[in-house]
């Protein structure tokens, strides 16, 4: 199930490239890597999960990815090409809510098609209601967000994004602030709407069932800002409901989830436990 290498293939097959990617931050008078060196390949349609120990990196290399960010050396390349700053064909969701709260579900929704053709109108409406729809949010689209739960918010900040079509999603600790059950109604809902909107997902997250739910591949960061294995996940989809409590699968979801703990544990510089 893991991959020794840094890199995932072949270049020519890789919708995101990076190479070589260090990125430098000041601290205190101290220059600090984030990230350093990290070599990767993503596949379009792929979804690939982040994890790694707090200040390993995984956020900052999102934000790379976004172009929110320059690296310091190396390069991000998104279709062969040099990623020069933020674009439509990248779409990120952050920890933090990005609803206006003076705007109701369907006008925040709205809000991003506003951006990307300057002007309101019946078809802006109608596909809004399209993604309200798909994230299972239409009995609300005339809440406002002081109205609503965090899920409800988080579904709705999903649908600003999804409305405008983005080949990438690239995912921050989304479902953190979540309850258990909302987040599992989140990780149905996301891989659903992947697979119908086969957008290429990179999804940081500290939590590693999280990560083994939804990942094709789990790239793992160490403290020195690198990717120190990539571990490929073969478990069958869908990874919810009666499929998961099959013992063999269960087995083997246990397994993988020991696998990327230790090595997450390794890169924090913490004694790791022997896998079964």
């Amino acid at each position: 199930m893991a991959d020794n290498g840094r890199s995932t293939g072949p270049t020519s097959e890789a919708l995101i490239s990076l190479k070589g990617v260090t990125k430098e931050y000041q601290k205190n008078g101290t220059w600090i890597e984030a990230v350093s060196g990290c070599d990767l390949d993503i596949a379009e349609n792929e979804f690939l999960v982040i994890v790694g120990p707090t200040g390993s990196g995984k956020s900052t290399l999102l934000k790379l990815i976004a172009g929110f960010e320059q690296p310091d050396k190396g390069e991000v390349l998104l279709d062969g090409e040099p990623v020069k700053g933020p674009g439509s064909d990248r779409g990120m969701i952050f920890q933090e809510y990005a609803l206006l709260p003076w705007r109701t579900v369907l006008q925040n929704v709205e809000l991003g098609l506003e951006f990307q053709f300057g002007k309101r109108g019946k078809e802006n409406r109608e596909l809004a209601m399209t993604y309200i729809d798909m994230v299972g949010l239409s009995y609300a689209v005339n809440k406002y967000p002081v109205e609503m739960s965090g899920g409800m918010k988080r579904r709705a900040s999903l649908a600003m994004i999804l409305v405008t079509k983005p080949k990438i999603l690239l995912m921050d600790g989304p479902f953190n602030a979540l309850d258990s059950k909302t987040k599992l109604t989140m990780h149905t809902e996301i891989t659903r709407i992947w697979e119908h909107e086969h957008n290429t997902i990179i999804f940081v997250t500290s939590e590693l069932d999280e990560a083994v739910k939804l990942s094709d591949r789990i790239a793992v960061m160490n403290s020195e800002g690198r990717i120190s294995k990539i571990f490929t996940n073969d478990l069958a989809r869908p990874r919810f409901g009666k499929a998961a409590l099959e013992p063999e699968f269960h087995h083997r979801f246990i397994e993988l989830r020991e696998k990327v703990m230790n090595e997450v544990k390794a890169g924090a510089g913490k004694a790791v436990c022997e896998t079964r």
